[in-house]
C-alpha cells in the first residue's frame, strides 16, 4: 500500500507542475483545479498501473538526452511560422509530408515500450513533425511534416 500511494503521489505532483506550466497563473480556481485533475489523472494512472497491464520502464539517460526538445521546439516554430508567413503574406505554396524514417522499435519489452512512447511524445511535441505510426516489423517510423524539411533530425531528439 505504502509503494501504492507513493506512485500515486509521484504521478499527482508531476501533473500538478504540468499543469502550473500550461496556465502559467496561481489565481485560486486555477490552481484549485489542476490540483483536482492531477488528483483525478493520478488515480486513474495508479489504477492502470496497478493491473500490471502496462509496461513501461524508461532509462534516465534517455530523459537526460530530452535537453535537446526545448531548442527543437523552438527551431520547428521558426519553420512554421515562416511556413506561414509565405503562405499568408506572400502566397507561396508550402509542401508537407509524408516520410518513413529508419527507426529501431525493439521488441515486446517494458524498455523498448517506453522508448518508443518516448520517441513518439517527443517527436510529436515539436510543430512541424508529427509521428503517425512504427512500423515494428520494418523498423521504420511514419512521421508527417507541415513543411518538409530533414525528417531524419527528428529522431535525434533522444
Amino acid at each position: 500500500m505504502r509503494q501504492r500511494l507513493a506512485h500515486w503521489f509521484a504521478w499527482w505532483v508531476a501533473l500538478v507542475l504540468l499543469w502550473q506550466l500550461f496556465v502559467n497563473t496561481f489565481a485560486a480556481p486555477e490552481v484549485l483545479a489542476g490540483l483536482v485533475a492531477a488528483a483525478i489523472a493520478a488515480t486513474a494512472a495508479e489504477v492502470v498501473r496497478g493491473q500490471g497491464l502496462i509496461h513501461f520502464r524508461p532509462r534516465v539517460p534517455w530523459l537526460l538526452r530530452a535537453r535537446k526538445l526545448p531548442l527543437a521546439v523552438i527551431v520547428d516554430c521558426r519553420i512554421v511560422v515562416g511556413a506561414l508567413w509565405r503562405r499568408l503574406g506572400r502566397g507561396q505554396t508550402v509542401k508537407g509530408a509524408f516520410t518513413a524514417v529508419p527507426f529501431n522499435a525493439g521488441g515486446d519489452d517494458a524498455e523498448a515500450a517506453a522508448r518508443r512512447a518516448l520517441y513518439v511524445m517527443a517527436i510529436s511535441l515539436t510543430p512541424n513533425t508529427f509521428v503517425i505510426g512504427i512500423d515494428r516489423e520494418n523498423n521504420v517510423m511514419l512521421v508527417h511534416q507541415l513543411v518538409s524539411t530533414n525528417p531524419t533530425r527528428a529522431t535525434e531528439l533522444l
